[in-house]
């Protein structure tokens, strides 16, 4: 009865993996509604705030350099990437892939994006420096 179960398990994977999916993005039914997912891509732990007519958002970027994107949008729809925090955010093994060693999961973790009296500030924490980060900038 397990083998059984397990085979028709099996079978349902691989099917789901293997028939061949219609790709879907954000789609606009009428002037203020639209379907999910709206950004579709991998954008863990998102915060986002508005300056004037603008949405800003950060992510978390777990193993990836350059890290913490921060992606701009006017309609909390159509977003795009305007810059990064860092470029690599320590010069360790891990952070550059040297000696076979790599930071999978241990990177910049749930950044938090805030604007106060003309100045931007980006805060996240990395497991792998056991650091916080504080960024700040005008633009």
């Amino acid at each position: 009865m397990i083998r059984k179960s397990l085979a028709i398990l099996l079978a349902v994977t691989l099917l789901v993996f293997i028939v061949p999916r219609q790709q879907v993005f954000a789609a606009q039914q009428d002037d203020t509604t639209f379907e999910n997912p709206l950004i579709w891509a991998d954008v863990p732990d998102p915060d986002v705030i508005r300056v004037g007519d603008t949405y800003y958002m950060t992510s978390t970027t777990m193993h990836m350099n350059p890290g913490v994107p921060i992606m701009k949008s006017n309609d909390l729809v159509h977003w795009e990437i305007v810059n990064y925090v860092y470029d690599i955010l320590a010069d360790e093994d891990e952070q550059t892939l040297r000696n076979g060693k790599n930071d999978y999961s241990k990177g910049s973790w749930a950044s938090s994006i805030r604007y106060h009296e003309g100045k931007y500030y980006i805060a996240f924490a990395s497991y792998n420096t056991g650091k916080t980060y504080i960024y700040q900038t005008s633009d």
